[in-house]
């Protein structure tokens, strides 16, 4: 165990997911009594949404051991991402190289709070990651509102293009709202989603996009930092996936969420490549009315309990987003 320190730096992996999963650690130290401070370009970006956090870009590798030598103690997720910390500071733990990283039965959000509580010995842990909605932030104004995540950072991850077209026209058909969310760089490639009566809004900062999901009411997806993010600000999200196994334990934890893949895949290479036309947009949409049903179930759920009790239900993420 790492003895107790008072100040700890939490050093971000360049991806937007990790990130979320990784401010789970930080939430955990701060709530245990340490001064965090969070090193990486993504949390920078949302540091309106991380209150209470000292929260810095990327630190450069060249400088890390100057600048970490103010810390008791350095976490990152990957051994080697952003870089290496052997040699830049005396006292670090890299998270993998404690857990399994991808297998059936966890979540990988609640392996994060569990790694808190048994290798740092914290007395409270949750897997709870920090995330509060800015004031003047409106949540869920736009309960019909379908926000859908097309792309993911590998052609393999993502559904085809043809099923999100048919999968929008199911959502406009059954009276809901579909709005496409994509980089500003990805844009051009979709801006026939428009002709469908889809929304494509330009969001430019990560703060607008993490404002604009927070508005909306439900979120479907690729295997993505952005389905992260949408569980983050209190949607229930439902992902696409071809790596059932994997997105099990990878995916969005904050709220109501559920993975659909097609009936069946074939294995090895086969999978990656067939999934993304096995998948129909029907069984997607049987996949979001079982989300939609379970979200309503919970909420009743929630409700007769603290009328039964008389108090309010336990606090969640959902509560301070």
């Amino acid at each position: 165990m790492v003895k107790e320190s008072k100040a700890v730096a939490i050093l971000m992996a360049p991806r937007l997911g990790d990130t979320l999963l990784m401010m789970v650690v930080a939430e955990n130290f701060r709530q245990n009594g340490w001064r965090v401070t969070v090193f990486g370009n993504y949390a920078q970006q949302l540091r309106d949404w991380f209150p209470g956090f000292e929260i810095f870009p990327k630190m450069a590798e060249e400088a890390a051991g100057a600048q970490l030598a103010r810390f008791d103690l350095v976490v990152q997720m990957h051994p080697d991402w952003p870089f290496a910390l052997k040699g830049k500071h005396p006292n670090y733990v890299v998270y993998d190289e404690h857990v399994v990283i991808t297998g059936k039965g966890f979540v990988k959000a609640q392996q994060i709070a569990d790694f808190c509580a048994d290798y740092f010995g914290f007395a409270n842990t949750s897997r709870y990651n920090g995330m509060v909605a800015p004031a003047g932030a409106r949540k869920r104004i736009a309960s019909q509102r379908v926000v859908i995540h097309p792309t993911s950072t590998g052609a393999l991850r993502c559904w085809e293009p043809r099923h999100f077209r048919t999968l929008a026209r199911y959502l406009i058909a059954s009276g809901f709202e579909p709005a496409f969310i994509v980089s500003p760089e990805e844009r051009p490639d979709w801006v026939w989603v428009e002709a469908l009566g889809a929304a494509l809004p330009p969001l430019p900062s990560l703060s607008e996009v993490a404002a604009y999901i927070h508005e909306s009411g439900w979120f479907i997806g690729n295997e993505s930092g952005i389905g992260h993010l949408a569980s983050s600000v209190g949607l229930p999200v439902l992902t696409l996936t071809g790596r059932v196994t994997r997105t099990k334990a990878w995916r969005p934890a904050w709220g109501p969420s559920r993975i659909v893949a097609p009936w069946y895949i074939p294995g090895g290479r086969l999978r990656d490549r067939y999934w993304r036309t096995l998948l129909s947009p029907r069984h997607v949409m049987w996949a979001f009315a079982r989300l939609r049903a379970r979200y309503g179930q919970m909420q009743r759920e929630a409700l007769s309990e603290s009328l039964r009790i008389g108090v309010a239900p336990a606090i969640t993420q959902e509560d301070h987003i």
